[in-house]
């Protein structure tokens, strides 16, 4: 894997990169399917949800279109048919939502809000919260894409606040959770979101610029990150 994305020092500087790639895997992998099926049914509405607006709006066509799918009832059902999370945001607001896989936070509580209020509990979040407004902006205007990345006991895709936490034993059971984040214009107004989960083996991806990353980390961003225990092991190898 080419990690190049990880900085050191590390930033949350709300970098992205101009893209014109795929928007997403046209052969989804059955494993993000069927884990897919497991967290709605464990967690139901945590995971997704859409506003009036959304749903009178042509913005669900507009989503299948941009994919290249047929068109559905629902983002739910268009979410679950791809690997991807995906999120719809209007006028500066998330409108829709299907993220099985998210990182410490819920979903389904989120409608309506913008991107600064998305933002606000990352840590060392001045810069993002200061270029919230132009960075939605800008996701209406190009493809672009970034990434964030976390080193974690979690094995598997979701990162829901209910789900279970393995204790931090040894470097061996260290995951490497990596989100490649996608946002591409519907329209001159909206855009379209998609996050890619993949949690690997942090030995199958191990090098020492992740450790440099981590020990330039401020206490605020470790502890959001939950890395406190993973910066001392790391540092004692």
């Amino acid at each position: 894997m080419n990690i190049d994305f990880i900085k050191v020092p590390f930033s949350n500087n709300p970098s992205m990169q101009k893209y014109d790639g795929p928007l997403f895997n046209s052969n989804p992998d059955e494993k993000y399917i069927s884990e897919k099926h497991v967290q709605i049914k464990k967690y139901g509405k945590d995971l997704f949800g859409q506003t009036k607006q959304y749903e009178s709006s042509d913005l669900n066509k507009k989503v299948s279109q941009t994919l290249g799918l047929e068109e559905t009832e629902s983002l739910l059902e268009t979410g679950m048919k791809v690997e991807e999370d995906l999120a719809v945001m209007h006028n500066g607001k998330l409108e829709a939502i299907c993220f099985c896989f998210p990182s410490g936070w819920i979903p389904g509580n989120k409608l309506s809000a913008d991107l600064s209020k998305l933002h606000l509990p990352v840590a060392d979040n001045n810069l993002l919260l200061k270029s919230s407004e132009k960075l939605s902006k800008h996701m209406n205007k190009q493809t672009i894409r970034r990434w964030v990345w976390n080193v974690t006991t979690v094995p598997g895709l979701s990162n829901h606040p209910r789900e279970e936490r393995p204790l931090l034993s040894n470097f061996e059971n260290l995951y490497f959770r990596l989100e490649t984040q996608i946002s591409t214009p519907l329209d001159k107004f909206s855009s379209l979101f998609l996050v890619k989960v993949d949690v690997i083996p942090l030995i199958e991806v191990w090098d020492t610029k992740i450790q440099e990353s981590i020990n330039s980390m401020t206490e605020d961003v470790l502890n959001y990150k939950n890395l406190q225990k993973v910066k001392e092991l790391i540092n004692k190898m």
